[in-house]
């Protein structure tokens, strides 16, 4: 196991309160809603307004555990080529354009190497392989699986940016929807790294494009304007020496938090 991950392990996740007014989701419902290919919408949340967020959309989603969490620990570790063609596709817009990470999920004990691909339709699938747990590097086996997902030469990748976070999941009890909602970001890149306390991004996976389901609303009502955000692009652009022109908004929506 990396250092970086067995030193977060005891973190501290923070639970927002209101979590608990969501009734708990089940493996059955869980497999109903998985959406490997979908359209993920994403949003920027104060931390102070998550409870509310919560609650006004605790009769319509209900809340998965991990473990005995409500709010699950996450570790994640981005691969890119050298000179960053995966991040530099995304400032550009290209698309197909491609994601691999290596995610750790600290509290099930679980880890997963993961291909993402967004097309030219905006629709999101994702590849998965089982790993084993703590797996840091890319073994012949998960080399094989990047090139069997993925354009971009498996060997010519190497270890990027890793994130931090705690997630909780929502699944919709009718609506066919998740929604993620992440906060407690630690950024790492070679020696630097950064926390965003304050941050809260909230992702809602559709199967189409709707914006008529509660929790698009419950967000509107917030007055939450939907922003083009990636995790791994604001966290490379805080601490890699990159252009970031595309993100001047995410970025700054972020600081004004």
């Amino acid at each position: 196991m990396s250092t970086h991950l067995a030193a977060n392990r005891g973190s501290d996740p923070e639970t927002p309160r209101a979590l608990a007014a969501l009734r708990e989701v089940g493996a059955e419902l869980l497999a109903a809603r998985g959406l490997l290919t979908r359209v993920d919408r994403k949003y920027v949340l104060p931390r102070e307004a998550l409870d509310t967020l919560l609650l006004s959309v605790r009769d319509d989603y209900g809340v998965l555990r991990a473990g005995t969490r409500l709010a699950a620990r996450y570790s994640t570790r981005y691969f890119d080529t050298a000179d960053l063609r995966m991040y530099d596709d995304h400032r550009r817009g290209r698309c197909p354009r491609y994601k691999v990470r290596m995610r750790h999920h600290l509290d099930r004990n679980l880890s997963f190497l993961e291909v993402k691909r967004k097309g030219t339709n905006q629709q999101t699938t994702k590849a998965i392989l089982t790993r084993p747990f703590g797996a840091a590097e890319l073994d012949p086996e998960g080399r094989g699986f990047i090139e069997e997902h993925c354009p971009i030469a498996a060997d010519s990748l190497v270890s990027g940016v890793s994130i931090d976070f705690v997630r909780a999941t929502l699944v919709g009890e009718v609506v066919n929807e998740r929604v993620t909602i992440d906060w407690n970001f630690d950024f790492c890149h070679l020696n630097a790294g950064t926390r965003l306390a304050h941050l809260v991004i909230v992702e809602v996976k559709q199967a189409r494009y709707s914006n008529h389901t509660p929790a698009i609303r419950a967000l509107r009502a917030l007055h939450v304007r939907e922003q083009s955000i990636s995790k791994y692009c604001i966290a490379t652009a805080t601490l890699a020496a990159v252009k970031s022109n595309t993100f001047k908004s995410a970025l700054r929506a972020v600081e004004q938090l």
